[in-house]
């Protein structure tokens, strides 16, 4: 009986102090982060987001574009190959017109448009590009830009409300919320390289987070509820192309480190062991007496490499590296990206049981794309368009796929009435018009054999 008796006691014990600990509804709320909150995030941020659109030189059909394939459209086939063009985001980083992005969003680029969210557009130029951590960096010529301000990715935690601000799908400077769902993710996206000479010891240290990002998020920023950039957004698992529950997003501190070195460079200096590793399971911890299934398993060694000089050896697990715990081969990645070549750290091991600490010299790799200017583009490229003339009429004869002009709305079989206000009946009529207007932009009145007369405005191209 008196066992009986005590179980009731000790029930209504713990739920009353369940009842004297759990904050009432009003504590909550004040925890909780609030509309303004996002809104002043939001606010902060948005002025620095940009809308990126490529056209991309003609590929194979069938081939792949990268982490997002889906973000590239193809075009009409022409002799088997296809046109191009792309879209994604960016966030500029200085007042001059710096912008960083996704390496993949511009892997292919010929052309490079950049709008700002006050709607201002402008040509730009892709400065560099690592494959090796997906990251870019292309720059605008203007002056006094409002420019992104850049959070520390060290501090996030599991849990962190986040925002994700870019175009995805082409719906312009959208923002989607979530929180930190992981990080220091590695997804093996980085290793399907399309170029491998190019993609050098890719380097995957994601924040994964449950805030929707899609096609067109890429290069856009992930930003923390004080409206700084915590990561850029990069990838998304999927079996569809489309968001289904988690995206990722390379570290702000990695991306700003990646293109400072391809701004000052135009390629990055990585430090380098010389080693082929795998993440500890936990066979591997029973087989190396390890407390935990945790660390970096050694399981090839390059014959002349830093490593090799300073004896580590085969089945060797590396726990840190220059004082930072290492737990996954990610956190060996991340690490070694913030060491400087040539310097001499100390690498902590496991060898079978016994911990041993080893200096090693660090090596240097490099990786970057610097782009070579683009082909000189074929047939119209200055209007994005070429003329005939039929019946006396001055009529469309072909457009260049994915001009400004054909993004606007200029088809073959149209007829031209008028160009920046004055009528127009020949070829001569047309260019001289073209000349005397502005020398940005182009206003064409068109007779279309579907819809009618209509007016048609878009920036010429040099």
């Amino acid at each position: 009986m008196s066992q009986r008796r005590r179980i009731p006691v000790l029930l209504a014990a713990a739920l009353l102090v369940g009842c004297e600990t759990e904050p009432d509804s009003q504590e909550m709320a004040a925890r909780a982060p609030s509309s303004q909150t996002f809104h002043q995030a939001v606010e902060a941020m948005l002025p620095s987001v940009v809308f990126i659109q490529i056209e991309a030189r003609p590929v194979v059909a069938g081939g792949l574009f990268g982490p997002f394939p889906d973000e590239l459209h193809e075009g009409i086939p022409d002799g088997g190959r296809l046109p191009a063009e792309g879209a994604g985001s960016g966030i500029i980083v200085s007042e001059d017109g710096y912008i960083l992005t996704s390496d993949h969003v511009v892997q292919q680029a010929d052309r490079v448009t950049v709008l700002l969210h006050d709607r201002r557009q402008f040509e730009a130029r892709v400065v560099a590009r690592d494959p090796s951590t997906d990251v870019a960096v292309v720059k605008i010529d203007g002056d006094d830009l409002p420019v992104a301000r850049l959070g520390d990715s060290d501090d996030l935690e599991l849990g962190d409300w986040v925002l994700a601000l870019g175009s995805p799908l082409g719906l312009q400077f959208s923002v989607t919320a979530g929180v930190v769902s992981a990080v220091g993710r590695a997804i093996g996206i980085l290793n399907n390289a399309q170029e491998g000479q190019q993609r050098t010891a890719p380097l995957e240290h994601f924040i994964q987070t449950d805030a929707a990002i899609n096609p067109g998020n890429s290069g856009g920023p992930l930003v923390n509820l004080e409206g700084e950039v915590v990561g850029i957004n990069t990838a998304i698992a999927s079996p569809t192309g489309f968001f289904a529950g988690y995206g990722f997003a390379v570290p702000i501190n990695l991306a700003r480190r990646v293109a400072a070195q391809l701004i000052e460079h135009g390629y990055v200096r990585r430090a380098y062991l010389g080693l082929l590793l795998n993440n500890v399971n936990q066979a591997d911890a029973e087989v190396y007496g390890l407390e935990a299934a945790q660390g970096a398993e050694v399981v090839s060694i390059e014959s002349i490499s830093p490593a090799a000089k300073a004896g580590v050896e085969l089945g060797d697990v590396i726990v840190g590296i220059a004082n930072k715990p290492v737990h996954s081969v990610s956190d060996l990645q991340a690490a070694l990206a913030t060491l400087e070549p040539g310097s001499t750290v100390h690498v902590d091991i496991v060898r079978y049981g016994q911990p041993v600490r080893v200096p090693v010299e660090l090596g240097l790799i490099r990786s970057g794309v610097k782009p070579e200017p683009p082909p000189p583009a074929e047939g119209p490229t200055r209007v994005g368009f070429s003329l005939a003339t039929e019946s006396g009429r001055l009529v469309v004869a072909a457009v260049r796929p994915y001009s400004a002009a054909a993004r606007a709305g200029v088809r073959a079989g149209q007829t031209i009435i008028a160009v920046n206000r004055h009528e127009v009946a020949t070829v001569e009529d047309f260019v001289e018009a073209v000349n005397n207007g502005n020398r940005g932009v182009v206003s064409l009145v068109v007779e279309d054999p579907m819809i009618g007369r209509t007016i048609i405005n878009f920036e010429l191209r040099t």
